[in-house]
């Protein structure tokens, strides 16, 4: 049988750039686990995001490990892919997605530009865990083999939060590329040199993180960050989040998704 794909470009201001994310259509399919992970290991992508039209739960994420959770980049590509095939809510200028999320939702907003998809936001409360024993700045250079003032700044302090993950972010005011108020990587003991992995999985952290600083004051703040160079796959992350004294952290994340290929992957009858 041949399954039709669609490979997008998220978090992308231009073709090339941002992380590829593909797209399976399993209209008129059903594809058991053990044919969900073979095909996202054969993409060979971080993460591979299945449709299914006319399922009660229509989106499903992939990788050679098996389910996935919703991220911040196959909640994109996933909604991209379901305004395409009719999926989504018309609310007017813009529609509306539902994805499932274990027991809850995760409603993602498309604008609507003449039929065409454009810039892509979800919204999410943030229930984060701080751990206030983070160790000091000399431990953390000691431990990334690195000099003290390559890691710390007078505002920002070394911080330990978890909302959905716990992987090791780095970043720094300002922008490599320009354009945005921070530049983010992943580090990982497992990555290879040159290696720029996505970031949108720790943007949820990243938020709740800049919400526990003091100096942030309450109300709505609004900032984007990027990740790579031009050379590198460039990705670029908008965010804002409300900060209020004794609630939840409320925060939208959005960007932009390009589509970058069509195709059909035979794979054999189940």
């Amino acid at each position: 049988m041949a399954i039709e794909y669609t490979l997008l470009d998220v978090f992308a201001d231009a073709p090339f750039q941002g992380t590829q994310i593909p797209v399976v259509n399993l209209a008129g399919y059903t594809l058991d686990e053990a044919a969900r992970k073979a095909i996202a290991s054969e993409f060979q992508q971080t993460e591979t995001v299945f449709i299914e039209p006319g399922a009660s739960v229509p989106a499903s994420v992939y990788n050679s490990r098996g389910r996935q959770h919703f991220g911040a980049h196959t909640i994109l590509a996933a909604s991209f892919m379901a305004f395409e095939l009719g999926l989504t809510k018309s609310e007017g200028s813009f529609a509306s997605f539902l994805l499932q999320q274990d027991s809850g939702l995760i409603e993602s907003f498309i604008d609507d530009n003449s039929g065409t998809p454009g810039n892509i936001q979800f919204a999410r409360e943030l229930s984060p865990t701080v751990d206030r024993y983070t160790p000091d700045v000399t431990r953390l250079a000691a431990a990334l083999n690195t000099e003290e003032k390559h890691i710390t700044f007078s505002k920002y302090k070394p911080l330990v939060v978890s909302v959905d993950t716990s992987e090791l972010f780095l970043f720094a005011p300002g922008s490599i590329t320009g354009g945005t108020e921070f530049h983010g990587r992943l580090l990982n003991p497992t990555l290879a040199q040159g290696v720029f992995p996505p970031i949108g999985n720790v943007m949820p952290e990243f938020i709740a993180y800049l919400a526990e600083q003091g100096e942030t004051a309450a109300g709505t703040h609004t900032f984007s960050v990027d990740r790579g160079s031009l050379e590198s796959r460039k990705s670029v992350l908008h965010a804002e989040f409300d900060k209020k004294p004794g609630k939840e952290v409320r925060c939208r994340i959005g960007g932009n998704v390009i589509k970058m290929g069509e195709g059909k992957l035979f794979f054999p009858e189940q």
